[in-house]
């Protein structure tokens, strides 16, 4: 019995800490890596097996004080510079939660990253569903690492071959994993999900330093500067 009660006194300080620590209510409510998000506003039909959703790579701000988010380009492909993008859901209408800055120069068939402006009152938090992202890693990272999507979860590997932009990995990821975040060190992010390459066998993934050097090459000043939160 003394054991319980002190197992319950521990968690009561625990549970104590996480709500102290809690980001208060907003509108827009908690935004953070890891997130699935889409740019459309209400669900629509698909064949079986298309994903609908990405993953949100990183979340910070910016020299302004913009809050930004950071993803994959190919997930908007179909959508211009200004629209909306809203947190994924199953059903809708689902909630907005910021509009599409600008992308790499050729979209998803360019380096492939997005930059999305955050509604002001977003609450930004480096603990996503699953991983926590509270850092930025080599620029040229090599060896082990792990991946996280919203479509396929947390799969670990090691970095077999890369160019100036990407590194290809045995890091499984699949569907609705795209722009989701690749960490080293537990919590720093040196990539994003990009897909699957069929002729070198091996998951591809967006080098993070490739994309801060694409967006600071930007004449928009959003986005630049970037700051992951760390919170």
């Amino acid at each position: 019995m003394r054991r319980l009660y002190g197992f319950l006194a521990c968690l009561a300080v625990i549970l104590g800490a996480f709500l102290a620590n809690t980001p208060a209510a907003s509108a827009t409510g908690i935004v953070s890596n890891g997130i699935p998000w889409t740019d459309d506003m209400n669900p629509v039909p698909h064949p079986p097996g298309i994903i609908e959703f990405c993953t949100m790579g990183v979340v910070g701000s910016d020299s302004l004080g913009n809050k930004i988010g950071i993803s994959a380009a190919h997930c908007v492909d179909d959508a211009p510079d200004g629209a909306p993008v809203y947190r994924f859901t199953p059903t809708g209408p689902r909630e907005h939660i910021g509009n599409i800055a600008y992308r790499s120069p050729g979209g998803g068939t360019g380096v492939d990253w997005v930059v999305i402006r955050l509604n002001a009152d977003a609450v930004l938090t480096s603990n996503g569903p699953s991983a926590r992202v509270d850092g930025i890693g080599s620029s040229n990272p090599v060896g082990p690492h792990c991946k996280d999507g919203a479509g396929t979860g947390i799969h670990c590997g090691a970095i077999t071959s890369q160019t100036t932009t990407r590194f290809y990995s045995n890091a499984q990821s699949g569907g609705g994993d795209s722009g989701g975040p690749v960490l080293q060190n537990n919590t720093e992010i040196v990539g994003m999900v990009r897909g699957f390459d069929p002729v070198l066998f091996a998951f591809e993934y967006i080098k993070f330093a490739a994309v801060l050097d694409g967006i600071n090459a930007q004449p928009n000043p959003v986005g630049k500067g970037f700051v992951v939160t760390n919170s």
